[in-house]
């Protein structure tokens, strides 16, 4: 465990620590670098992972059922809970929030490239990019379903919600663009001159990405927390750091995956609640202090509890 944290979390901690410096030293603006990361630096990660990728065999389907599936099951095991112990409306919206979306990209896309290689970060782009797009519009429908009845949440506006949202996402034209591509039989290998110089300029855009989503994700803790109900923090907690990698482990081994894939999933599975939910809940007021809350804690929290899982599924 010991060998984990220092060679594979301590990288990460160290980048994140650098944004929470700097955003405790200067006045950043934390919506333009998140701005910056989603539509400008992810876009061209995704882009030229994928063209690289190895996508033969059923993998990446895998993945991506991995990735679908455990967000579902984590709803309706939240769910469950959470109307047993009597939350409803924005309560139990908050705890499904955190429950169903972690942070695979900013945390879990760094520590899959220094855990398994380039072969487990191709495998964490489909996770990751399943769970952006469910995070914009399977999420939207969670913390509206937890708002207050109103005209501007009416089923119909939240239909166009969700339609709008989708169709703003990067991540979906860029990996649309790479798979488009490589039907045509397009490579690495068939470009020159103007094409190169493309491709070049957006590998180097791709490879600062990961850096910076790590020090937006510290900038991101930086920005302070406000107390909650410790109890529901505790089990919000509780779910996304110990409850989802089980049942990621059991969803993998129903799906056939192989072990690099499952172990993949498992830790991406275990990642703190995602920093996008915060935006979420505030938009739909959905406790979003209680969802910032749990972002903060699992954060903090993961440092140990993916040590464990990392020597365990490493």
């Amino acid at each position: 465990m010991l060998r984990v944290l220092m060679e594979v979390l301590l990288p990460v901690a160290l980048v994140a620590a650098v944004g929470y410096v700097l955003r405790m030293r200067f006045a950043l603006d934390q919506a333009t670098l998140n701005r910056v990361v989603i539509y400008g630096m992810n876009p061209a990660l995704i882009f030229t992972a994928l063209l690289a990728a190895d996508l033969r065999g059923a993998g990446a389907l895998r993945m991506l059922a991995l990735s679908v599936g455990g967000a579902v099951a984590m709803g309706l095991i939240a769910a469950a809970v959470g109307l047993a112990l009597g939350l409803r409306g924005g309560s139990l919206s908050a705890l499904l929030l955190v429950s169903m979306f972690m942070n695979s990209g900013n945390y879990g896309l760094p520590v899959a490239l220094f855990a398994f290689g380039e072969a487990g970060f191709a495998q964490a782009l489909f996770y990751f990019v399943a769970q952006s797009v469910m995070g914009q519009t399977l999420g939207v429908a969670v913390a509206a379903a937890g708002a207050a009845a109103g005209a501007a949440h009416s089923r119909a506006g939240l239909a166009r919600e969700v339609a709008g949202r989708v169709l703003r996402m990067p991540q979906i034209y860029a990996t649309a663009a790479a798979l488009l591509l490589r039907a045509t039989g397009f490579t690495q290998a068939t470009q020159d001159g103007a094409l190169l110089g493309i491709f070049r300029g957006l590998t180097l855009l791709g490879e600062a990405t990961l850096p910076m989503m790590l020090l937006v994700l510290g900038a991101q803790l930086a920005g302070g927390v406000v107390r909650e109900e410790p109890r529901l923090v505790a089990l919000a907690c509780t779910m996304r750091l110990l409850v989802s990698p089980l049942v990621a482990y059991g969803l993998g081994r129903a799906l056939g995956m192989d072990d690099l894939s499952l172990a993949v999933g498992v830790m991406l599975a275990g990642m703190p609640a995602a920093v996008h939910t915060t935006i979420t809940a505030i938009e739909f007021e959905s406790r979003p202090s209680l969802v910032v809350a749990t972002v903060v804690a699992s954060s903090l929290l993961s440092l140990g509890t993916l040590a464990a899982l990392l020597t365990v599924v490493g």
